[in-house]
This record gives structure tokens, sequence and C-alpha cells, in this order.
């Protein structure tokens, strides 16, 4: 009798830590809900979230459209441009060529590329390119990079000869600057090493084995079931985003996939399956420079705050349209996808609030973008309105970041609504004159009305501010 009611009572406690759990698991899931229906409904935010433990999904939501157009709601099976979350797909095809012996981490460029400019190519190794230390440029920061080459196809060897093949911007190894310019030449790297297209190295080395059945190299010539389109999110609302060729990505950003094959890729990653544990280390181990490593971003999460140490690995991506982000945490195995199809969502706060609410932790709610209350008071009181809901935020301890109003103000510009956008910018210059852009943006607004005097006081003044302006020399030597 005695040994039947030990056995009821350990059931009982079982049940109950059954229930607890239960009840713990569903109260995250809606307090994570709340947590991104706040961004959606602030219009901050329109995709898809996953978070996931040991491989299995904790919490998995779809917000919004995938096709305005045609009011198609998202679903988990949305496909979405994943952009530079391509480069950790890009640096395991490296390090797969490396643990077969096909290459050598450390090798000069010029192994492998020996088209490619000597004096660079014999300077900087695949693995200060995987990391961002080699001094490579970026070309999509090139300044004619959107209007005269982004919507054309390009063949790898001549885009690398027209944007790739800059002069280093540094010594390599003695600073990092994120490039995609070196990722795009690593992808030309695994051709050349394999004898076979990128697309194909990636689809038979990583996508096959893991049954990624749901991602891919994006191209605008294929049919792709349950592609999301991608839109830009501005004060005017959503609109269809800018072409852009998906040959120019490429293997720093070309392509696509859905939360739930992220998944199985973040799943892979602690097995064996592509990479062993000694090429796993290397891919993890930051370049002394930044907390970059190959492919990915590795921090040390403060214990103080989560009770223990915790290793973050993650990265972002952002590409016309769209911008996505995968972090995890390793000793948890937590994770978490969040995929974005309207354009600049704050996905590093979103991820960051996730985790907060996974480890039970304060976290801060989504609140009105700066932007939209000022273009909001504008709307309704005009010029007088959007100046006195700016001085109740300076008033309040809220000065809006330069940053924030510096992007509001070239919105109006494009928007032709000139005096608002001229109005924004004065209004940043009087709240940080110690930069030199807040006079230049205003220069330019000025001279957009014609106010030649203006224009040109104000580029004296960016001059001033920072010698080394290019554009405020030219627009001063244009004036003068």
């Amino acid at each position: 009798m005695n040994i039947h009611f030990k056995k009821l009572r350990l059931l009982v406690v079982f049940y109950l830590l059954a229930i607890s759990s239960l009840a713990h698991s569903q109260n995250m899931q809606t307090e994570m809900a709340d947590f991104i229906q706040g961004f959606h409904e602030y219009k901050q935010f329109n995709g898809n979230v996953l978070v996931a433990k040991d491989g299995k999904v904790l919490f998995e939501k779809s917000f919004g459209y995938a096709n305005f157009e045609w009011d198609i709601k998202h679903s988990d099976k949305s496909k979405f441009r994943i952009g530079s979350i391509t480069k950790q797909f890009t640096a395991m095809l490296i390090l797969q060529l490396a643990q077969n012996n096909k290459l050598k981490l450390d090798d000069h460029l010029a192994t492998y590329l020996p088209e490619y400019r000597q004096d660079i190519a014999n300077k900087i190794t695949l693995r200060q390119i995987l990391n961002h230390t080699s001094g490579l440029g970026n070309y999509t920061q090139a300044k004619s990079f959107r209007d005269e080459y982004s919507r054309n196809p390009y063949s790898i060897d001549e885009f690398i000869r027209l944007l790739c093949s800059d002069d280093l911007v540094f010594e390599p190894g003695t600073e990092f600057r994120y490039s995609n310019s070196g990722y795009f030449i690593l992808g030309a790297v695994i051709e050349k090493v394999t004898g076979q297209k990128y697309k194909e190295v990636l689809q038979q080395n990583i996508l096959d084995p893991l049954k990624m059945e749901d991602t891919g190299y994006d191209s605008h010539n294929k049919i792709i079931q349950f592609r999301a389109s991608g839109y830009d999110n501005g004060l005017a609302g959503y609109r269809n985003t800018d072409y852009l060729d998906m040959s120019i990505p490429y293997a720093a950003g070309s392509m696509y996939s859905t939360a739930r094959d992220l998944l199985k890729w973040d799943q892979a990653l602690y097995s064996d399956k592509l990479l062993n544990d000694a090429y796993k280390k290397q891919m993890y181990q930051v370049s002394g420079q930044r907390n970059y490593a190959l492919g990915w971003e590795v921090t040390k999460l403060d214990k103080n705050i989560y009770g223990k140490p915790l290793t973050r690995i993650q990265h972002g991506g952002g590409i016309n349209g769209f911008n996505a982000f995968i972090s995890r945490i390793i000793e948890d195995k937590l994770l978490i996808v969040i995929l974005n199809n309207t354009g600049g969502a704050p996905l590093t706060p979103m991820t960051n609030g996730l985790l907060a609410i996974y480890y039970d932790k304060p976290y801060e709610k989504a609140t009105e973008h700066v932007d939209s209350k000022l273009y909001k008071a504008f709307k309704s009181e005009g010029i007088k309105g959007l100046k006195k809901t700016y001085k109740q935020m300076v008033n309040d301890g809220n000065t809006p970041r330069e940053r924030s109003l510096n992007y509001l103000g070239y919105e109006l510009m494009q928007m032709k609504e000139l005096d608002a956008a001229i109005t924004v910018f004065e209004l940043n210059n009087q709240s940080y004159p110690e930069s030199a852009n807040t006079y230049d943006s205003l220069g330019e607004a000025y001279l957009a009305v014609g106010d030649k005097q203006k224009a040109l006081a104000s580029y004296k003044n960016a001059l001033n501010l920072n010698p080394d302006s290019e554009s405020a020399k030219q627009a001063i030597e244009k004036l003068q």
C-alpha cells in the first residue's frame, strides 16, 4: 500500500511539473507574440519569427503580408531574401574546402585568383577576407552603385574588375571593415577551386545534405513558390522596392530561405555533418580587431544579467526590400530567427527582446519612431506642428538622434516636401552643431530650393568641421 502511495505521489508531482512547464511555455509564447505585435502595429515589422530550443520550436508566428497587392498573408512557407546571412554559407563552403585540403585559409588570394591585381592578391589572405580584416572596400557603398550598377547583370570576372578591385583602405590585418567585395571575391575562389558554379557547390555541399528544400540562390528568372515580395517602408507607406539584379549580391548576399530551413542550418552546426570540430572552432574564432569571426559575429553576454556565461553567435542581412537576423545562444542551443520583407525592421532590439523574454529579463517594448511622430505632426499641423512636436521631444529629454532626423529630412525631400525637409535639417543642425553632416545635408536642401547663398554657407561650415569632406568640396567649387 505504501509503495503504491509513493508511486501515486510521484505521478502527481510529475503531472504538476508538466502542467507548470506547459503553462510557462504558453505564457512565454503569448508574451513573445504580444512583443512582436507591437512592432507590427507600428508598421516596423512585417514577416516571420521563430524561436527554438534544442531544435524544437518554442514560438513561431507570421505577421502581415507576403504580397500586399494580392493580400496574401505570410505563412511558415514564406521565402525571404536573407541578404548577408548568405556570408555564413559562403564561409562554410570555404571551410569545407580547407577541411578537404583543397585550399588553405592563410594562403594569399593570389594562390587561387592569379588574375586578380597582384599587388593586393599577394598581401591578403582568405582568412582576412572571411573576417573583414583584409582592407578590401565595400562595393555597395560606392557612390554610383545604386544608380549605375545595381540593376544590370554582370559576369563574376566583370563585376570584380569594375567594383571589387579598388586600392586597399588599410593594411591587411590592422583594422576591421565590413566588405561585401571580399565575400563576392570568395565566391569566385570557390568556383575556381571546385570548377563549379557557386550555387551548385552551395546546393550539393550544404542545402541537399541538410534537406533545406526551401532555401536557394535567388534569381528573378526562376519561379519560386511562396517567395515573398520585397517592399520599402517609408513615411508615405509601403512601396515596391527597387530592382536589384541578383548576380550582384552573389556569394555576399543572394540567398533566400525560410525560418524553418534556418532551424535546420542551426542544428547542423552543432553536428559534424558539414564540418569537423577543429574547423568549427576556427569558424567562431574572432579576429582580434572586432568580434567578427568567419561569417559570424561572436559575443559574450553579461553573466551578471543572465546568471551564467552565454555565447551569442549571430548575423544580420539586409537587401532591397528585406532584412533578416539569425541569433544563436550556443550553451542553451537557443535559436532566434526573424525574417522581414518591408526593409529596415529593427531586428536587433526585436531579437534582444525575445532573448530577454526567454530568460525572464526586462526588455523594451516597441515605440513609435521619431520620424513617424514628426511626419504625423507635419501632416496634421504643418511646419508649426512639426516644430512644436520636436520641441516637446527635446524638453522631455528625448532629443531625436542625428541619424534619424537626417533620414527624415531626405525622405521629405524625396516626397517634394522641401520646406519641411529644410525645417528638419535646421533642427538637426541646431541639436548637433558640431556635426559636419548636418551642415552638408542642410546645404543640399537649400540648394534644392535654389537658395545658393545659404547652401554655400552651409557647405563651408561642413568643410570647416570636416576638411576631408569631398561632397562639401565639390559643392563649394560649383557654387563659387
